[in-house]
């Protein structure tokens, strides 16, 4: 009856190895040293620009629908499109101390631009509606103008989200390039805020000239308005989609607690980055940018391009503008982080300055071909500097405070742009454009000031 012994308990010694899932997994056992491993050859994580690619096709559909809808709203809606446009921009000004608090609710970068995107398709569901020429004139204002307020709401989280993934990536991708070019002395670095910025930029206004030559195309072919909007909002509901699978960053919440940020603790912050003295003197950057582009939106197409050329050609002179803002948006954004910010802010002024005195000088003009796409395009280079560049300096100025620097940035020149089309009604052209030129003379000696603080 022999019956089986209990297997004796092991004693044997087994070696020590790193686990398998451990992230610096390696096969060489322990009593090597760790220090002994070569790492030299290791090359770090590759980043890229992609991100920023997917994110500005994501732009381009989004405002192919929303850009000549807002060239046309003055021309096609009268009184009730300087209403609109002066409802986007005065809600996306007050919705800027909460953008900071948004994008925390809503849990980061990505589901913020997904909000901020379905803001826009509403609105433009909302223009179809105002088309139908059955709908009385007096609904139109209770149809559209709380669409254009939650536009406005959706515009400034859209515009802050993109200010700090933007930076995100060209940080990325500037410390991938130091980490890989680190052992080359003689390489230097620049980096790429300038770049990343002007590419999307890029986008947007590309989607302004292909969009604005198609709309204008379609109306003169005597379609309805409606059949327009229908387009556009199909446009806007794919530029949604497109967000919806953009990548993270890596490392792209990285200095932002975006789920543990209190409303108090934003507005805190807010009011706190408004003491700061270089924001102060950013300030007259922050509103010549927001004028030029009220100026654009309404002015120049309510006030020069309609009366003098007939509204079949807004779509035609804005999408030069356009033209030219694309291009000068990535040149500058690149210049300037070659040859620094002053030089290229400079060519802004020049611009900006340069067509209003057109403007203040000859006036409203019949059949001015020359004289309107010579103002479209000044105006489309000034654009093409403000922008990008204003969006580089702060990301440099305010590293640590990327959220916040961006609501301000887009509160003020929403306020801008806000205040220079509600006073379309109101006020001469002349002396619109004049406050206009007088903020273009402001916003140019803001990179001298800051050195002197």
């Amino acid at each position: 009856n022999h019956r089986p012994q209990p297997h004796p308990p092991r004693t044997t010694v087994i070696p020590r190895y790193r686990p398998i899932h451990s992230p610096s997994y390696s096969p060489m056992p322990l009593l090597e040293g760790r220090n002994n491993i070569d790492r030299s050859s290791a090359d770090p994580p590759r980043a890229t620009f992609r991100p920023a690619y997917h994110l500005g096709v994501g732009f381009f559909l989004i405002f192919a629908a929303l850009m000549p809808t807002q060239n046309l709203l003055t021309s096609i809606n009268g009184k009730l499109g300087y209403y609109s446009i002066a409802a986007i921009y005065f809600f996306m000004s007050l919705s800027g101390p909460v953008a900071p608090f948004a994008l925390a609710y809503f849990g980061g970068i990505k589901k913020s631009l997904l909000v901020a995107a379905l803001c826009y398709v509403i609105f433009q569901i909302a223009n179809v509606v105002v088309g139908i020429k059955q709908i009385p004139d007096t609904v139109h204002y209770m149809v559209l103008l709380p669409p254009s307020a939650l536009l406005g709401m959706g515009a400034c989280l859209l515009w802050t989200a993109e200010g700090s993934y933007a930076t995100r990536v060209s940080q990325s991708v500037d410390a991938y390039v130091r980490l890989r070019d680190s052992e080359d002395e003689d390489v230097s670095h620049q980096n790429t805020l300038g770049f990343v910025n002007g590419l999307i930029l890029v986008f947007v206004q590309f989607a302004n000239l292909v969009m604005n030559l198609a709309s204008s195309a379609i109306l003169v072919s005597g379609a309805s308005s409606v059949t327009l909007f229908l387009v556009l909002a199909a446009a806007s509901a794919a530029g949604f989609a497109v967000l919806i699978f953009l990548p993270r960053v890596e490392g792209s919440e990285r200095g932002e607690s975006f789920e543990h940020r209190s409303f108090s603790e934003c507005i805190s912050e807010i009011v706190q980055l408004h003491k700061d003295r270089k924001l102060q003197v950013l300030l007259a950057l922050f509103l010549v940018t927001g004028f030029t582009q009220g100026y654009l939106y309404s002015t120049l197409t309510g006030d020069l391009i309609s009366p003098s050329l007939g509204k079949n050609w807004v779509g035609y002179a804005m999408a030069v503008s356009a033209a030219v803002d694309a291009i000068g948006s990535y040149l500058c954004g690149y210049l300037s982080d070659k040859f620094g910010r002053h030089p290229v802010l400079m060519v802004g002024f020049i611009s900006n300055v340069l067509a209003c005195i057109l403007v203040v000088i000859l006036g409203v003009k019949s059949n001015a071909y020359g004289y309107i796409f010579c103002v479209s395009i000044l105006l489309g280079i000034a654009d093409a500097v403000w922008m990008p560049l204003t969006s580089a300096i702060i990301a440099e100025e305010f590293p640590d405070r990327l959220t916040s620097v961006f609501a301000s940035f887009t509160m003020w020149r929403s306020f801008a742009t806000a205040l220079i089309s509600l006073l379309g009604p109101f006020l001469p052209l002349k002396v619109r454009t004049i406050i206009v030129g007088g903020s273009a003379i402001m916003a140019v000696f803001v990179p001298t000031l800051k050195r002197c603080l």
